[in-house]
């Protein structure tokens, strides 16, 4: 065997010159045998067409007559340089070592041969297959680099350059840049690579082990991502018909497995977080500490483990359970773990019954609220559960937590005495009518708290610290740490502190992400002095109110079974009519006393953009807009839509003084489909309460989104392209900072 040459492409070359061939224009050099070699080719260019004007040499135009060099039978080929439709493939046994392919040139190893070691550049591409009608087994792709703009491709059933690729492919060990794109189809196969980009597995695609470091895996149908690991804003979507396999989400990794996806082993790891969506199976989860994982609507899953944690400041796992989702066992529950059960409000006077691996919660009266199966730890019993409200959304959670923790400093008729030594029939010092009235302590227990710093700052838990001075002269003395929903007293009434949070002299406080504190039960409900500063003890509707003064926090409780409007000491404002102008003047106080910003300002925009993603996770942007409609045109063979957008939070956007967190994304009102010469109103997301992607309903003909929003599409006739007219009423502004929240879903 022998290197050898054709160029019976018109216009084909090879030329020689010490030694470096360049291949050009259609023609094909073949390295066959062991021994034989080619060092440093280029190799460019079509047949049939007029000469390249770029960096190298050969023809531009027409597809069927690459430039091709060849290794085979044991021959090696190495530090080719491709381009402009070149292609160096290794086949039955022949090897491409490292080398170059840019600008539409590319590597091939099919049928037994190998690549190994090469870059791909913008518009290079490389492919591990077969080629139709030959022997040989799986191309293999080994140790490459494809950088941003390049691509690669694994399997068959695929016709590139001309010619007809069916079989099966390995890539193994690459590196894929931001930027960069792999396709796994039809017996092709990732193995080990670690992805910066998008990796699409499809259509009996698979991948093995694949790591993403802010990079994206899609799973679609017939695909199967098995061993994968996604972290440091890594992305794993698992669509309908896709499988996942013993996935890994670490660090501020994400997976989200959309309707009728599924994974089989999922490990949620600390501060990351999973979300299952309607007819989603997740079996055999386990959320580490510190990690959530979130079931929608209608997924399911089976047999998941919620660990705890070893250490009292920090968080256990996470399960949050929205109204409709199914629980068909959690088989462990460690200490301090938590299970979030959206579709139950908090009541007071709840209480928790264990028995034989099942959990009731009933109200005060007896009433089930919720049954489920739950394990706890040896010997558990009733009691080493106890009940908390979400402070988002006012929320059932069960935690599994058998002991309380340290406290602080309290003001009583002896003066501070430490939290951890008093004990019932102690007094506490109340603002009563204008005086100091000492009331009585009946009961005392210990909690701690953990922030979750992925959620929004008021809803993560960060307490808010207020400085000295801030509400008055020498109020508070010093400064002072509240949780976000602790109220303050002002004006003849209750405010909670994240209602007056200004960024300058009130702000939430990032250097104290954990903390313990106590649980102080009074006979009555209180207003106390906290640093000189009024504010609230705790009426028992559920709140965890806390206190943080030095170093531990202390949190204060009354009797139970209460309301604010029979039992409170004061009334809780939270309207912006009362809270606007107190936030003026505590911002105006904050001028006077030369407070600077705590953070930085952040940019908004008013631009949605607004775009439709298809059950592919293809973007499908307006083709126009007329006055306040967005015109889409919807192709033949989109099933499954959904409206994506920007979000905001109007209390980000507004201010603190504004008691709305919801993040909202565009307020929609008509939507209009035209097919088949008519005309159709959409109307089925204003007709119930639990659509996907939809904020709650609205009066009128009109709802917010959430960012990602489902649009239904049972009215329009499948196979054929429509138009599609949504009307944005209102929208917006939108943080610069979270233009990716939006993205955090099906986009790829």
């Amino acid at each position: 065997m022998a290197i050898t040459s054709s160029g019976s492409a018109t216009g084909a070359q090879i030329i020689s010159s010490g030694g470096i061939y360049q291949v050009l224009s259609g023609a094909t050099l073949a390295v066959q045998g062991a021994g034989y070699t080619t060092n440093g080719a280029i190799v460019s260019g079509f047949g049939n067409g007029p000469d390249n004007s770029g960096a190298i040499p050969g023809q531009s135009g027409g597809t069927n007559y690459p430039a091709l060099l060849l290794a085979s039978a044991g021959g090696v080929v190495s530090g080719s340089t491709v381009g402009f439709g070149g292609v160096v493939m290794g086949a039955n046994g022949g090897t491409a070592v490292g080398g170059t392919a840019f600008n539409s040139g590319s590597f091939a190893a099919a049928n037994g041969g190998y690549v190994n070691g090469a870059t791909i550049g913008s518009g290079g591409g490389v492919l591990a297959s077969m080629v139709a009608g030959y022997d040989g087994g799986a191309g293999v792709v080994l140790n490459t680099h494809v950088q941003a703009g390049g691509y690669a491709l694994a399997g068959g059933g695929f016709t590139i350059k001309g010619q007809a690729f069916a079989g099966s492919g390995v890539i193994s060990n690459g590196k894929f840049d931001v930027g960069s794109t792999e396709i796994l189809v039809s017996a092709g196969s990732d193995v080990g690579s670690l992805i910066g980009g998008t990796q699409i597995v499809m259509s009996a695609g698979v991948s093995i082990k694949s790591i993403f470091s802010a990079g994206t895996q899609l799973v679609s149908n017939g695909g199967i991502a098995s061993g994968a690991t996604a972290s440091a804003g890594g992305r794993i979507e698992v669509y309908s018909g896709g499988t996942g396999l013993g996935l890994v989400i670490g660090s501020a990794g994400s997976l989200h497995v959309n309707m009728a996806g599924r994974v089989n082993g999922l490990q949620v790891q600390a501060a990351a977080a999973a979300t299952a969506d309607r007819l989603a199976i997740v079996s055999g989860a386990t959320i580490a500490g510190g990690g959530t994982l979130t079931l929608n609507s209608g997924a399911t899953l089976v047999n998941g483990v919620i660990v705890g944690t070893a250490s009292s400041g920090a968080a256990g796992g996470l399960l949050v359970l929205h109204s409709g989702a199914v629980l068909s066992g959690v088989t462990s529950m460690g200490w301090k773990s938590r299970l979030d059960i959206d579709s139950v409000q908090y009541v007071s006077g709840a209480r928790v019954y264990y028995s034989s691996n099942d959990v009731m919660i009933t109200d005060a009266a007896g009433n089930l609220l919720w049954d489920g199966y739950v394990t706890g730890g040896p010997s558990t019993v009733d009691k080493d559960f106890h009940l908390e409200r979400d402070p988002n959304d006012g929320s059932m959670i069960l935690v599994y937590d058998k002991c309380f923790l340290k406290g602080t400093m309290i003001r009583t008729d002896r003066g501070e005495v430490p939290v951890e030594d008093l004990v019932v029939g102690d007094r506490v010092a109340a603002f009563v009518d204008g005086v100091e009235v000492m009331r009585e302590i009946i009961w005392t227990g210990r909690r701690s708290t953990s922030v979750r710093p992925n959620l929004p700052e008021d809803e993560a838990g960060y307490p808010v610290r207020i400085l000295a001075n801030a509400l008055g002269d020498n109020v508070p003395h010093k400064d002072l740490l509240v949780t976000p929903e602790h109220a303050m007293y002002l004006d003849g009434a209750f405010v909670p502190a994240r209602m007056l949070v200004n960024g300058r002299s009130i702000f939430y406080d990032h250097s104290i992400p954990q903390f313990d504190f106590y649980h102080i039960e009074t006979d009555a409900h209180s207003i106390l002095w906290s640093d000189g500063a009024l504010s609230e003890s705790y009426l028992d509707t559920g709140d965890r109110d806390l206190f943080y003064q030095g170093s531990p926090v202390v949190h204060l409780l009354n009797a139970p079974a209460r309301d604010w409007a029979e039992h409170g000491a004061a009334p809780l404002r939270t309207e912006r009519d009362f809270v606007e102008p107190i936030h003026a003047s505590l911002v105006a106080r904050a001028d006077a006393l030369g407070c600077d910003t705590a953070g930085s300002e952040v940019l908004t925009t008013d631009e949605p953009d607004l775009h439709l993603v298809d059950q592919d996770g293809h973007v499908i942007r307006a083709i126009r807009k007329v006055n306040r409609s967005y015109v889409f045109m919807v192709p033949a063979t989109a099933s499954a839509l959904r409206l994506v957008s920007r979000v905001a939070r109007p209390v980000d956007m507004i201010g603190a003084f504004v008691d709305d967190r919801r993040h909202l994304g565009v307020l929609v009102g008509e939507i209009q489909v035209w097919e088949a010469g008519e005309t159709r109103q959409i109307t089925a997301h204003l007709g119930e309460e639990a659509v996907s992607g939809w904020a709650r309903l609205e009066e009128g003909a009109k709802r917010w989104t959430t960012g990602n929003a489902l649009l239904p599409l049972a009215t329009v006739q499948t196979g054929d392209a429509a138009m599609l007219s949504i009307e944005v009423l209102a929208g917006g502004p939108y943080p610069i900072k979270d233009t990716l929240v939006a993205s955090k879903v099906i986009a790829g």
